[in-house]
């Protein structure tokens, strides 16, 4: 199915359309893909003991695969004299010892399988939004199997996805200022919409897009979705077709979920996962609970003694290079043996120089794939024109890269007065030990 897809990518717009019309996703994205999908459709309907027993035999194939094919993990075994015989229950992975940010990039290429590394790597990096970026490598199964976990979340939420068209209110950053606000993919019958340009000048325009299309499912940042309630409540307009909003990248605060709900008669539901791929949760309709996808991985939710839980996590999907209790820096309100809330990742809102409402989250993609000599971030606005980045850098390139942060800037906020600035620290947030990378002081 590969080679169909890549030569597909070769041929005219008219077959290319054809194809993707009438070739389902599944069936497109390959097996791996649909296998996943189909366990997980048949899975979601298990008792919590029959989840917990096919959890079980995940983590020791996963054990197996880690002592005879990892040579990082080989070692600790080996140093411990342990065998994955002597892991009778789950509890026990917690001998093993926590995986950070920085024991992986010093130990990455340890940490790649041997019987993997004739496959097709793909590299990813994380903003490092806790004061240390991370590098790490996943195959093309990686994504297959996690894009079968997101489309489970969609269905249990009843929203579409790949087969019908949708509306992603995200990832599109329009290049200059000639540039569409928009654009479709027809591959995966997607509208991709500008988050930095929707304000009380463009709603119009972006609401007749969306109901002309009859678009019924948006996926969006919280905050882009509470900044178009706020513009259709400020405005009187409506996106009269959409039923479901499906969010991400963010924490769907209290504030932005009321608001949300209340305007467009709808209940938002989100996912939670991360780049790294060792922990998926999301959300239905029923509750605002995030409900813990035991096929994916190991959780383990360690008390900070301040209400919060920090998530140490063991993924299933990622045999390229598989993460044993890896530390995610997140942290999570427990009740109850439920999740109620993902504590952090939230930013503020900035507002750019046309008056826009911006989701700050698309900035750390930018920063991620554009600029990788910047270490730590931190943008905060002081007034509708005022525009401060602080940044630091990595020692090992040093390159003038203010130029480019200006560029960038400009692109997503418009013509502002910007200070750029480098500087030797960054300090974190003492509750959640996290940087809040995006500030806005506006009074």
């Amino acid at each position: 199915m590969g080679r169909i897809n890549q030569k597909i990518k070769e041929s005219p717009d008219w077959m290319k359309k054809a194809y993707y019309k009438y070739v389902p996703f599944r069936y497109r994205y390959g097996k791996v893909y649909g296998q996943t999908l189909d366990l997980l459709l048949k899975s979601q309907h298990w008792d919590e003991e029959k989840l917990k027993d096919y959890q079980w035999c995940q983590l020791r194939k996963l054990l197996h695969h880690c002592y005879t094919q990892v040579p990082y993990y080989e070692e600790i075994f080996k140093k411990n004299n342990w065998t994955p015989q002597d892991f009778r229950e789950i509890e026990d992975l917690k001998n093993f010892p926590v995986l950070t940010k920085g024991l992986i990039n010093e130990h990455r290429e340890n940490l790649v399988a041997r019987n993997y590394r004739d496959k097709h790597q793909y590299s990813i990096s994380t903003s490092g939004s806790t004061g240390e970026k991370l590098t790490f490598f996943v195959d093309d199964d990686t994504f297959k199997r996690e894009a079968a976990f997101g489309m489970r979340s969609y269905i249990q939420q009843g929203a579409d996805q790949y087969d019908t068209p949708t509306v992603w209110l995200r990832r599109y950053v329009p290049p200059n200022p000639e540039s569409p606000l928009w654009y479709y993919d027809e591959e995966l019958k997607r509208l991709y919409m500008s988050a930095y340009h929707l304000n009380v000048h463009t709603l119009e325009s972006y609401l007749k897009k969306l109901n002309d299309g009859q678009y019924r499912t948006m996926c969006t940042y919280p905050s882009a979705a509470y900044i178009l309630a706020c513009l259709c409540q400020e405005k009187g307009g409506f996106p009269y077709y959409l039923k479901k909003i499906h969010t991400t990248s963010e924490v769907l605060t209290r504030k932005w979920y009321d608001k949300i709900k209340d305007v467009f008669h709808i209940i938002p539901c989100g996912h939670y996962g991360q780049m790294e791929k060792v922990s998926f949760m999301h959300q239905t309709e029923e509750s605002t609970d995030m409900i813990q996808n035991l096929e994916y991985g190991v959780n383990e939710f360690e008390d900070m003694g301040d209400g919060t839980h920090s998530l140490i996590a063991t993924g299933f999907i990622n045999y390229y290079m598989p993460l044993l209790r890896y530390k995610t820096d997140d942290n999570f309100i427990i009740k109850d043996g439920k999740v109620k809330e993902v504590v952090g990742r939230i930013s503020d809102i900035l507002v750019s120089a046309d008056g826009s409402r911006l989701p700050g989250v698309n900035f750390y993609s930018w920063i991620d794939k554009k600029m990788p000599a910047i270490k730590m971030f931190q943008i905060t606005q002081t007034s509708s024109k005022d525009i401060q980045f602080n940044y630091t850098q990595h020692p090992r390139d040093q390159e003038d890269i203010r130029g480019k942060i200006v560029e960038g800037l400009r692109a997503r906020l418009g013509e502002m007065n910007y200070v750029i600035r480098r500087v030797d620290e960054i300090k974190r947030d003492v509750g959640t030990n996290k940087f809040k990378c995006i500030i806005n002081n506006m009074v």
